[in-house]
C-alpha cells in the first residue's frame, strides 16, 4: 500500500501520538476550512508551541500550506493555515443503475480528469468490465492515493459487500476488496445516498446544519439522515432505506420480493413505467408514441413543456413521495428537506408536489420553517462526499 513518509513512523508511543496530533489536525482543517495556530491549539488540546512545530512539519510535508492572515480590529494579525488541496488525488467510482463514472478529484474537489461508461450494473459481466476500465485508467494517470467507491443498494459498513446489487461482489469479496488486493491501493465503499448527504454536509446545503434529509429521488429511493450533526449509518450500515418501507399493503410488486414498496409509487422507474402504460392506452400526450425507446428525460421534458399526462405522473410521484417524507420527518424532524437524484431535473414540479403532500401529512409544529430545495452542487455532492469519506478513512489509516 503507497504510504507518506509524515506518518510512516510508528516506532514509539511518542511517535504515534505525535501522528495522532497531526490526523487530527488534518481532519479539522478539512472540516472547518483554514485556521489559526492559536484556535488550532484550543480545538485540538494542545499547547501553541506544539502546534506551531507540527504546522512546520505539516509544511515542509506539503500537507498544509498558508491561507493568508486573519482579519482583526488591531495587532499584529494572525495567519491561516489550511489543507493544501493539491497533496493528494482519490480515483473516485460513481456507480449508478445504467452508467458509471471514474473520476479523479483532489483534495480541493478540482475534478482532474471525469471518464463516464455505459453499462447496466445488473450485467453479469459488469465487475469484469470495471476492472478493465480502471486497468486503463491507472496506465494514464498517476496512481492514486487511494479509491472510494460510491453505489447504490445495501452495503453492509464491516465488509463493503452490497448486498442489492449482488454483481458488485466476487466470491463473498466486496468490490472495494477486490480491487484493493489487484491494485494494492486502499479502498473504500460508501452508499450513493449517504455521500451525497456527506457531500452537502462539508459543501453545500447541509454545511453548519445539525438535522438534515437527504433524499435521493433515483430508480430507487434512498435517504440520508443527518441527525445531531452525525450522519446516521445503523448498525449494520443500512440506515435510510426509505424506499423499502410498505406504503401500500395490496400494491404492486416490488423489485426487492416485498409488496407495496415505496419504490413501487415514487421513484424514476415508476414514471417510465406509468408513461408507457399511459401510451399502451392511448392517453393524449406529446410524447412520441411511435418510439419504442421511452426515456424518463422524454417525460420530464414534456411535463416542463406543459404536457398534461407528464405533469399529473410526476404529480402522482411526487404526492406519494410526500406522503413517504412525512413519516420521516415525524421521525427525525428536520430543518431541512434536501433533493437530490436523477429526478431533482424535474425541478419545482417535483419539489412543489412534495411540499404539498408533506403538507398535507405532517403535523404543523414538524412542518414549520422545513425547507424543502434541490441542491445546486447536483451530482457533484455524491462525487465530493465520496472524496471526503476516503480522507477521513486515510486519516484513521494513519492515526492506526
Amino acid at each position: 500500500m503507497p504510504s507518506d513518509p509524515l506518518f510512516d513512523s510508528q516506532e514509539s508511543l511518542v511517535d504515534r501520538k505525535k501522528i495522532l496530533s497531526y490526523t487530527r489536525i488534518l481532519n479539522h482543517l478539512f472540516e472547518h476550512g483554514s485556521n489559526s495556530i492559536a484556535k488550532l491549539a484550543k480545538e485540538i488540546h494542545t499547547s501553541v508551541p506544539s502546534v506551531t512545530a507540527m504546522l512546520d512539519e505539516l509544511k515542509q510535508h506539503e500537507w498544509v500550506r498558508e491561507k493568508g492572515a486573519s482579519k482583526t480590529k488591531s495587532g499584529r494579525r494572525p495567519v491561516n493555515y489550511g489543507i493544501n488541496g493539491s497533496k493528494k488525488v482519490a480515483l473516485v467510482l460513481d456507480i449508478n443503475l445504467y452508467e458509471t463514472n471514474f473520476i479523479f478529484i483532489n483534495l480541493n474537489n478540482e475534478i482532474i480528469t471525469k471518464t463516464s461508461f455505459e453499462i447496466d450494473l445488473e450485467k453479469e459481466t459488469y465487475l469484469k468490465e470495471i476492472i478493465r476500465e480502471v486497468d486503463q485508467l491507472l496506465k494514464i494517470n498517476d496512481q492514486p492515493w487511494a479509491i472510494g467507491i460510491s453505489a447504490p443498494g445495501l452495503i453492509e459498513t464491516e465488509s463493503g459487500l452490497n448486498y442489492t446489487h449482488q454483481n458488485l461482489n466476487k466470491e463473498n469479496k466486496s468490490l472495494a476488496l477486490v480491487l484493493e488486493e489487484k491494485y494494492k491501493l486502499h479502498v473504500f465503499n460508501i452508499n450513493d445516498t449517504r455521500a451525497s448527504l456527506l457531500g452537502e454536509h462539508h459543501y453545500g446545503l447541509a454545511r453548519n446544519k445539525k438535522n438534515v434529509l437527504l433524499v435521493n429521488l433515483d430508480w430507487g429511493v434512498g435517504l440520508g439522515i443527518l441527525h445531531n450533526g452525525q450522519i446516521v449509518e445503523g448498525a449494520a450500515g443500512f440506515a435510510g432505506e426509505l424506499g423499502h418501507v410498505q406504503v401500500y399493503p395490496d400494491g404492486e410488486l416490488c423489485a426487492c420480493g416485498k409488496i407495496g414498496c415505496l419504490e413501487t409509487v415514487a421513484s424514476a422507474s415508476t414514471i417510465v413505467r406509468k408513461a408507457k402504460a399511459g401510451l399502451k392506452e392511448g392517453k393524449a400526450t406529446s410524447l412520441n408514441q411511435e418510439n419504442k425507446d421511452l426515456f424518463l428525460s422524454d417525460v420530464i421534458a414534456a411535463a416542463i413543456n406543459g404536457d398534461e399526462f407528464s405533469i399529473d405522473i410526476i404529480y402522482e410521484v411526487g404526492r406519494e413521495l410526500g406522503k413517504g417524507l412525512a413519516m420521516a420527518v415525524h421521525l427525525f424532524n428536520p430543518e431541512t428537506i434536501i433533493i437530490d437524484g436523477i429526478l431533482k431535473n424535474a425541478g419545482d414540479l417535483i419539489v412543489s408536489t412534495v411540499k404539498q403532500s408533506i403538507n398535507k401529512y405532517c403535523l404543523v409544529p414538524f412542518k414549520q420553517n422545513l425547507d424543502v430545495i434541490i441542491s445546486p452542487l447536483g451530482d457533484d455532492a455524491k462525487v465530493y462526499g465520496t472524496k471526503s469519506f476516503v480522507f477521513k478513512k486515510m486519516m484513521e489509516y494513519y492515526a492506526n
